[in-house]
């Protein structure tokens, strides 16, 4: 007969597993938040706020770091207004709460055109072929792989093409 002692420890998360579970989903997010919000850690390139002496810049236009520094040392030069500009990140990452405002804004804004979905309506059509390519591929998956581990002829035949 098994004594207490022998019994296997109780199924269940320990204490250090959830807080990995937890931090993998939080380090991203913090990691992120920390290069859209914290000055300096890294924005590579500058917004112009005014354009100042240089004729091609506009405002709210991103420029590369050289390359604005360069444009105010030549309007210093040419005794003209020098451009004024911040820090920001390239448009392919923004805030973090520059994405939940579009996701809202996705949610709330009606379709341009008639013929065009909402953008939950698209999602769940996403999800829909999603789901029917993944029943599919495991209606003729599942059954292949069962052959080719049971037959070999099968397994010679389909593995050279799989």
């Amino acid at each position: 007969m098994a004594t207490q002692s022998d019994l296997p420890v109780a199924v269940g998360r320990q204490p250090k597993s959830r807080f990995l579970t937890v931090g993998s989903f939080l380090l991203p997010l913090l990691l992120w938040a920390g290069v859209s919000y914290v000055p300096g850690l890294w924005q590579p390139l500058i917004k112009v706020s005014s354009p100042g002496g240089v004729a091609f810049y506009q405002e709210g236009m991103l420029v590369e770091k050289d390359q604005f520094e360069m444009q105010v040392r030549s309007a210093r030069e040419r005794g003209e207004a020098v451009p004024i500009g911040s820090p920001a990140n390239p448009v392919y990452l923004p805030a973090p709460h520059e994405v939940a405002k579009a996701l809202y804004t996705s949610f709330t804004t009606p379709p341009v055109r008639r013929s065009e979905m909402w953008f939950h309506q698209s999602i769940w059509h996403s999800i829909t072929i999603i789901f029917w390519g993944f029943l599919y591929s495991c209606l003729l998956g599942v059954p292949l792989g069962i052959l080719c581990g049971a037959y070999r002829p099968v397994s010679q035949l389909a593995e050279p093409f799989i």
